[in-house]
């Protein structure tokens, strides 16, 4: 049986945030006899729901309304289509700022180059 520790490397994913996640409500892990947490199927696939959610940039309350409305399909497309804006402008801005950083890189290279041709 795997570890927490094991699950949360499994899933790129911190020790803590899964025990977090539990005492917020957002997974329930069950048990076995001696109190040991079992990692079934079910358990894995609400990881990697969460993992995917926080990648996602969703707020605490959003997942948890998520998770509270798993049946209501328009609420999720909303929701996620929020999300997906989200991440793609700060795509967008990611990309920018490569842009700049790329320019300034140049800049500075050449501007080392020139000094070197002007001494």
């Amino acid at each position: 049986m795997p570890s927490i520790s094991e699950i949360a490397k499994q899933y790129n994913f911190s020790a803590s945030a899964i025990r977090y996640y539990e005492s917020q409500e957002l997974i329930k892990i069950p048990r076995d006899e001696s109190g040991q947490r079992f990692f079934d199927p079910k358990t894995k696939e609400r990881i990697r729901l969460l993992v995917h959610l926080r990648q996602a940039g969703l707020s605490m309350t959003e997942m948890k309304n998520y998770l509270n409305h798993l049946q209501d399909h328009d609420y999720e497309v909303r929701l996620l289509e929020q999300s997906h804006k989200r991440l793609t402008d700060k795509i967008e801005q990611m990309k920018q700022t490569l842009n700049f950083l790329d320019y300034k890189i140049e800049y500075h290279k050449n501007s080392k180059t020139n000094e070197r041709v002007l001494n």
